[in-house]
């Protein structure tokens, strides 16, 4: 380190010996070095306590009041000086008394008589370590600020995109209750007009419309679902210990007669020993319903759909539904469906009955599959048993 480079280093020297003390001011003063002065170990430590602006300490060993040892240990106890570079000056060259001075804090020593070239250089050095780790402190000190305010920024990205979500949310909900209110109306005049004598053209126009305000009515309330999920995830669950064979029995008994309509026969195996799961026996129902409706709808005629229940493990139960129809696009991904995307229409409502089936299974802390197999679509469903 040259002189222009030396930054106006401040350096206390602390020596009993006032010729000692004249020697080395006039050596670091000749390199531009700022000095202060202190006669024993005490006044060092008030010093440095006092102005905290210090880059280094020559520290004479032998003095009275507070010998360099004993003053070092003292300056390391104060957090603001425990970085401060401590060079000894001492006459002592005994292992013992440097490896005390190194346990005492100091970073280095020079002995007495000391060679000027030999002290400047080790003060240099020292010097310029401690320029690098103040400057080490000054950009972790910045990146922690960025950091923070990074942080900070993306905390309110993502409140404002929670803000947006629970809205997105909410407009389903507002929507869906919107779309359910008149359609139950509807509904109801529909079946009131099933009792009235009309013509042909008329009762099929009525199946039509029928049929189209149910389609709209199941899409309102899978709508509503996946948005009631998105907004409480696991939390939208009301669990109790359920049976799951009953649950399964129970959709399977529903479905038949969709299934007579194409002359399909839905076969139940039940291998399950250990039935009992907590679940949301609702959310579960049609979760299970869905999956039934789909391979009863992509099924082909006079085929067969079978249902397995069985124990996959002491901690899981397993159940798989297998149709004999129509196969996934190779496309098809059901991981990554989008409930609302076309890309991914399946069954006249654009994935929302799997999109919803993963969000009941999930939230049960299960897993859920879905592959082609031989000539149909298997849908495989792990539930862990209570």
């Amino acid at each position: 380190m040259n002189k222009k480079e030396n930054k106006n280093f401040k350096i206390l020297i602390v020596d009993d010996q006032q010729k000692n003390i004249q020697v080395l001011g006039s050596l670091l003063r000749q390199e531009n070095y700022i000095i202060g002065v202190a006669t024993n170990g005490r006044q060092a430590l008030d010093t440095l306590l006092k102005s905290n602006d210090y880059d280094l300490v020559l520290l004479d060993v032998n003095m009275p009041v507070m010998n360099g040892f004993e003053a070092c240990r003292a300056i390391r106890k104060h957090e603001n000086l425990k970085e401060i570079p401590v060079i000894f000056l001492t006459a002592m060259v005994e292992l013992d008394s440097i490896v005390e001075g190194f346990e005492a804090g100091g970073q280095d020593y020079v002995t007495k008589p000391f060679n000027s070239k030999e002290l400047l250089s080790r003060v240099s050095t020292h010097l310029e370590l401690k320029d690098s780790k103040d400057q080490l402190k000054q950009v972790n000190i910045w990146l922690e600020k960025k950091v923070a305010e990074r942080t900070q920024e993306l905390k309110q990205a993502n409140e404002k995109l929670l803000e947006l979500d629970t809205a997105k949310s909410e407009f389903l909900n507002i929507i869906s209750h919107e779309i359910r209110t008149p359609l139950q109306g509807i509904v109801g005049i529909f079946s009131i007009l099933k009792d009235i004598q009309a013509p042909e053209e008329m009762t099929e126009l009525l199946n039509m419309m029928e049929e189209s305000t149910i389609r709209l009515e199941m899409f309102s309330n899978k709508a509503l679902d996946i948005s009631f999920f998105n907004t409480k995830g696991k939390d939208a669950l009301s669990l109790k210990k359920s049976d799951l064979n009953k649950l399964i029995e129970s959709v399977v008994t529903s479905s038949k007669q969709k299934a007579k309509e194409k002359n399909i026969t839905v076969v139940l195996n039940n291998e399950m020993i250990n039935s009992k799961f907590m679940l949301d026996e609702v959310f579960i129902d049609k979760c299970f319903s869905y999956i039934m409706d789909n391979a009863i709808k992509f099924g082909n005629k006079d085929s067969q759909v079978h249902i397995t229940i069985s124990s996959f493990s002491d901690k899981n139960g397993l159940i798989t539904i297998e149709d004999e129809g129509k196969s996934l696009p190779d496309n098809y991904d059901f991981l990554n469906i989008k409930p609302f995307n076309t890309k991914t229409h399946m069954d006249g409502n654009p994935s929302l009955s799997l999109f919803l089936c993963k969000q009941i299974i999930d939230a049960h802390e299960g897993q859920i599959e879905i592959s082609n197999k031989g000539k149909g679509v298997m849908v495989t469903v792990t539930l862990p048993v209570a």
